[in-house]
């Protein structure tokens, strides 16, 4: 009759400088229905060999059959799969989860066997009833005493029928009268025909069993205890003969993952936090970079895009031709979508100071080298011109060659002009001019802001300026092109090839550009807000994986996989990455709207932007978690458990 388990030569050796050998020869054969115990002193191999038979570790050397069959030969998944279905643990430390209830604790051992949902509640209430525990069912373990722990234990091992229970010290952290009912427990599983192994140094514990092996330094010694229990046969459909692949439904892998994230609520807040905040600041970078460029782009539509100069080409510039006749505003404002058009020319001043004071001090500099500038009445308006003070020329001071000027507002500041109200004048060499305006601002031509600006029919006569040097022209939005090809025949018939037109380029061009350099430089600001949050997933998700080495111990024993432990840990990281991705999707969006209000600019928003932002937030946990679930899958489950 084959044995339930047997082993033949088992050697175990751990390291390499020096090597360490835990066990040495052990031949051992189990009969389904025996109660084993193994005793002996602490360090001298009793757990290591209950680890190899529980498949939680492997020999260095020999052969372990189970059922008749050579554990060696099956892989991961098929030794996973033995574990789930067909073994049970009890440990000394309990390994139950804190944050789940004793109930769902019992349920646990279910859940990577793919058993049916379907009254698994019922099964874990019918094996803590078993232990005595059905009234403790929706406590926490925490709440209980160390006795009922390990009754907890007990129960989650039974809830499989496993054909083998391995027990490693389940009295030692108990009193005599909580090990006392655990071992009449264990006696009455045994005498249903449960085969138990347990590791005791107590000898209390090992004389209820029906056989004794005594381990000493790393060798085993056969000894007899008690009477032996009724033996049920072994059936060729035994657990090693099937070795199925353990295995987990999406739902209950979505269960555990969510039971996972809220063990600890503050650490996944504070987790989620870094991605919320990475979001937010890229939505929000998004969007006021498309609020702020559209915002420009209407500026440079009211300015640039609505701005045409003509001059004449550079051949014909210093000639004594008159390419731009003097009333070539007048012509241009006839023209359809001419907003505003005026003359506007250097005057060559002959290296004349402009002064503010008939005193020359030798203290302090008061006669300066500015530029000054010809313009007609409507050049203003073309310039977007505000006035700070005064007033500007009309038609009658050019007619009348009035000596009057306006200054720009920087010119204006290096003379000490003030204001107009007590009638200031200034001197462009020997030449005196009331000052009538000062400028404020323009929103063409910054060159006015340092300049002294007369009228045209002055510039003539004290000048000698003999035709215009350029026309500025505003048109209306979108005309600007028409009015290039225009102005040329409007103003020079005869040959309009004289004639330079200078017109923005197309509107739609410069939007893209001054688009595009917004969204670089605010996307990196984003991107690199999603960099740390990332690393703060990856950092926490690492740190989790250190805290519950113990609990991916307790799964694996459970029947987990390595691959089921990184999934785990991978969703759980990836749903980290989608709330943060929602939440910061929708903080993004009202930081967008605040700031569009308090700037009183219209909000624009991509559609796609909240819809895509939770899909990155989750490619930002997948990608942060795949090295700490990686780390957590390469766990043995000996190395975890002891951990």
């Amino acid at each position: 009759m084959t044995p339930l388990l047997e082993l033949k030569n088992i050697g175990r050796t751990f390291g390499s400088d020096p090597p360490v050998q835990a066990l040495t020869h052990i031949n051992l054969r189990l009969e389904s229905g025996e109660w084993l115990a193994i005793t002996g002193p602490s360090g001298a191999g009793k757990s290591t060999l209950l680890n190899i038979i529980g498949l939680l570790d492997r020999p260095s050397s020999g052969q372990y059959l189970l059922h008749g069959r050579d554990t060696a030969t099956l892989t991961d998944e098929q030794r996973a799969g033995l574990r789930g279905r067909h073994l049970g643990f009890v440990f000394q430390s309990f390994h139950l989860l804190p944050y789940r209830s004793v109930r769902e604790n019992v349920m646990l051992a279910e859940v990577y066997r793919r058993h049916p949902r379907d009254g698994r509640g019922d099964r874990a209430l019918s094996a803590l009833r078993e232990v005595g525990l059905e009234a403790r069912a929706d406590f926490s373990p925490t709440k209980l005493s160390g006795g009922e722990r390990q009754r907890v234990a007990i129960a989650r091992a039974l809830a499989v029928s496993p054909n083998l229970l391995l027990c490693d010290e389940p009295t030692g952290n108990l009193d005599s009268a909580s090990a006392a009912r655990l071992l009449d427990l264990l006696q009455g599983l045994n005498r249903r025909g449960l085969t138990i192994v347990i590791v005791t140094h107590d000898e209390k514990v090992a004389a209820r069993a029906s056989r004794r092996v005594e381990i000493i330094d790393g060798r085993l010694t056969e000894h007899t205890s008690g009477s032996p229990a009724p033996r049920r046969a072994s059936s060729p459909t035994g657990p090693a003969r099937e070795a199925a692949p353990s295995g987990i439904t999406a739902r209950d892998l979505v269960e555990e993952t969510v039971a996972g994230l809220f063990a600890k609520p503050a650490r996944t807040a504070l987790t989620t936090l870094g991605v919320v905040i990475g979001i937010t600041a890229l939505v929000a970078t998004v969007g006021i970079s498309r609020t702020a460029g559209n915002r420009i782009i209407g500026t440079f539509n009211e300015l640039a895009a609505t701005e045409i100069v003509v001059k004449p080409r550079a051949a014909l510039a210093t000639s004594h031709n008159q390419v731009i006749p003097w009333d070539a505003p007048a012509r241009l404002a006839r023209l359809n979508g001419v907003v505003a058009a005026g003359t506007l020319s250097p005057v060559n001043t002959k290296d004349a100071l402009v002064s503010a004071s008939p005193v020359q001090d030798p203290q302090q500099q008061t006669a300066f080298k500015l530029a000054v500038q010809a313009a007609s009445p409507r050049a203003f308006a073309a310039a977007r011109a505000n006035l700070k003070t005064g007033r500007l020329p009309d038609d009658g001071h050019s007619a009348r060659a009035d000596r009057g000027a306006v200054l720009g507002p920087t010119a204006a500041e290096r003379l000490n002009v003030r204001g107009t109200s007590h009638l200031p004048a200034i001197t462009i060499g020997d030449q005196m001019y009331l000052v009538i305006g000062i400028l404020g601002n323009v929103g063409r031509q910054p060159d006015l802001l340092g300049s002294v600006i007369i009228p045209e029919g002055t510039a003539r006569r004290d000048f000698g300026l003999t035709s215009p040097s350029s026309v500025i022209v505003e048109t209306q939005i979108g005309a600007a092109t028409l009015i290039a090809r225009q102005a040329p025949l409007a103003l020079k018939p005869d040959d309009p090839k004289a004639v330079a037109v200078t017109f923005p380029p197309e509107p739609k061009r410069v939007r893209e550009a001054i688009q595009s350099n917004l969204n670089i430089l605010l996307l990196l600001l984003g991107g690199l807000s999603l960099i740390v949050g990332a690393l703060g997933i990856s950092n926490i998700t690492l740190v989790s994986v250190m805290e519950r080495v113990g609990e991916i111990g307790l799964r694996r024993a459970l029947g987990a996989t390595k691959q089921h432990i990184a999934l785990q840990f991978l969703l759980e990281s990836t749903a980290l990455g989608l709330l943060g991705g929602t939440a910061g999707a929708s903080l993004g969006l009202l930081t967008v709207v605040a700031v569009s209000a308090y700037q009183t600019w219209a909000p624009v928003l991509d559609p796609a932007v909240p819809l895509l932002a939770p899909l990155v937030g989750g490619v930002i946990g997948l990608v942060s978690g795949t090295y700490p679930a990686l780390r957590a899958a390469k766990l043995e489950p000996i190395e975890a458990l002891r951990s």
